[in-house]
């Protein structure tokens, strides 16, 4: 990554910066990953400061007092998973400060940090070093990590002295957005954001279609790309997001959301993975179209179709399309949702949840919902474990007003049964077209009204009212996200001005305004922290 440079300010508050990376030069060279990675899936990055406030060094003749060092530590994920409290985890020295001033640096080698992570307790080996002027830097970390391991933070030693030092390593936030002109590009990006207020923005990564949806599962990025591109498309966080796989679903099958389960969790191993490698595991693809109709399996090892779940006799209306949308995993279940519209989506039914074993692969139960068209909005309030369902109703059609005959539902998934409309579309004033849960008392709608005017409305699932507006646009609003880290991310289309807004989660404000250069369709949380 190199050293980071400023490149746009105007559009954010004063307390975020936009930053891009650039690669080499600048006050020194930072260091790669020596460590073969786990496969496609992501790694946990934090962002450390690590101060030596009594140091000094001897600069030109000149005597600085205090070091600072930036450092960008990525955990090799298998090594922070497995049952071994060691940990392997490359670092990257970013910047080093000496008595306030930058200063050019050296790294002769590649740093990887090892050390162990039992409980709460963070430990690392003696690593460097780091070059500059007189100094030669080798170093060590102790600390805890605190609840929800968003910060760690304890002392530093330097070898071969007693100067006391500190360290405050911060979680970087993560996101994958897919952008599209809506006719023929579509490119994948990624925001991620430094110590809660430095944006670094990557935008070109990689080629998709005008139509995708972003996806995170068992850690790995997926891209869905829908009606005439049919395919799941892996990303490979290790390899700048470049495409891992791409695999058909069928032509014209129009799939709409994915779910990744193990091969245990889905019954039983299917194609052998390549020697010394994990199972990718099996991907459960809602495929929307006629004659597909299903819940479809497919071996991500090889890309093959398993198995197809019919979904047709579920459905009420009088062409028996069921229109599989969106599916979730729950108390090892899959929930996936039905809008049961018929071919030409002039006839509605309530929608339906289908719960299916994913072991036997058939529909075990379903839940009847008190809304019509569960659209593109399905997720878990962690907390509560409660699902929560935007239905959006009937968007307004030629001179046809909308029908407001949705809301937002909650399910209880342990239970099987609807918990009835936290908010009836008619109070929130339009069809809701997306959905997010920051907390058990907060919650965020995409509201669509007639004259598509659009507004981000914020409400409380557990009070089941409406707290207010958090922003409005005559622009549209594709997508919203909960960071599970006390942000809502939206994605804000213009195709004037396309950016990314970043909301508090608690208050509704805006954090940040990031510039994109295609509207945002779809926006998945790249984060990953340590366990």
């Amino acid at each position: 990554m190199g050293v980071l440079t400023s490149t746009a300010r105007a559009a954010l508050p004063a307390a975020l910066l936009l930053l891009a990376a650039c690669g080499g030069g600048g006050y020194g060279q930072g260091s790669g990953d020596p460590l073969p990675g786990p496969g496609a899936r992501l790694d946990p990055i934090y962002d450390v400061t690590i101060t030596f406030p009594q140091a000094e060094v001897i600069a030109g003749g000149i005597t600085l007092h205090g070091i600072v060092l930036d450092l960008a530590v990525t955990f090799t994920d298998a090594t922070v998973r497995d049952a071994d409290p060691r940990f392997r985890a490359p670092a990257e020295v970013l910047s080093v400060t000496a008595g306030g001033v930058p200063q050019a640096f050296i790294v002769t080698q590649p740093i990887v940090v090892e050390g162990s992570i039992e409980g709460e307790a963070f430990a690392t080996d003696f690593f460097g070093a780091i070059q500059f002027d007189s100094a030669n830097l080798v170093l060590s970390l102790s600390g805890s990590i605190a609840t929800g391991a968003r910060r760690i933070e304890g002392t530093a030693d330097l070898f071969g002295t007693s100067e006391p030092g500190a360290f405050l390593a911060v979680l970087r936030r993560r996101y994958l957005v897919v952008g599209t002109d809506l006719q023929a590009v579509g490119e994948a990006a990624t925001v991620e954001v430094r110590y809660d207020r430095d944006i670094v923005l990557h935008e070109r990564l990689e080629t998709i279609s005008s139509d995708p949806v972003a996806r995170v599962e068992d850690g790995r990025p997926i891209v869905i790309n829908r009606l005439s591109f049919d395919n799941l498309q892996g990303l490979d966080p290790h390899a700048g997001f470049k495409t891992a796989f791409e695999h058909s679903t069928g032509n014209g099958s129009n799939p709409h959301d994915v779910v990744v389960l193990s091969d245990n969790e889905a019954g039983a191993p299917f194609s052998p993975p390549a020697p010394g490698q994990e199972s990718a595991g099996v991907a459960f693809v809602t495929r929307y179209e006629p004659p597909y109709d299903d819940l479809a399996l497919f071996d991500l090892d090889s890309g093959d179709l398993i198995q197809s779940i019919d979904l047709r006799p579920l459905a009420r209306n009088p062409d028996h399309l069921p229109r599989p949308d969106q599916v979730a995993w729950s108390h090892n279940r899959l929930f996936v949702t039905l809008q049961d519209a018929n071919a030409s989506f002039t006839q509605f039914q309530n929608g339906r949840v289908a719960v299916i074993d994913p072991v036997l692969r058939q529909v075990e139960d379903v839940i009847d919902l008190s809304g019509q068209n569960p659209f593109e909005a399905f997720v878990e309030e962690p907390v509560s474990g409660l699902l929560y369902v935007a239905l959006a109703g009937i968007f307004p059609s030629g001179t046809k007003p909308p029908v407001l005959s949705g809301g937002i539902e909650a399910i209880d998934p342990s239970a099987r049964r609807s918990l009835g409309l936290v908010i009836d579309d008619d109070d929130l004033g339009g069809n809701v077209t997306a959905l997010a849960i920051a907390a058990p008392d907060r919650g965020f709608a995409v509201v669509t009204d007639a004259s598509f005017h659009n507004f981000v409305k914020v409400f409380d699932p557990q009070a089941r009212t409406i707290l207010g507006t958090a922003f409005d646009t005559t622009d549209r609003l594709t997508a919203l996200a909960s960071d599970g880290e006390g942000w809502v991310l939206v994605a804000d289309s213009s195709f004037v001005e396309p950016r990314l807004l970043i909301l508090d989660g608690a208050t509704g404000a805006i954090v940040a305004a990031v510039p994109l250069r295609l509207p945002p369709q779809s926006i998945a949380v790249l984060t990953r922290s340590l366990p």
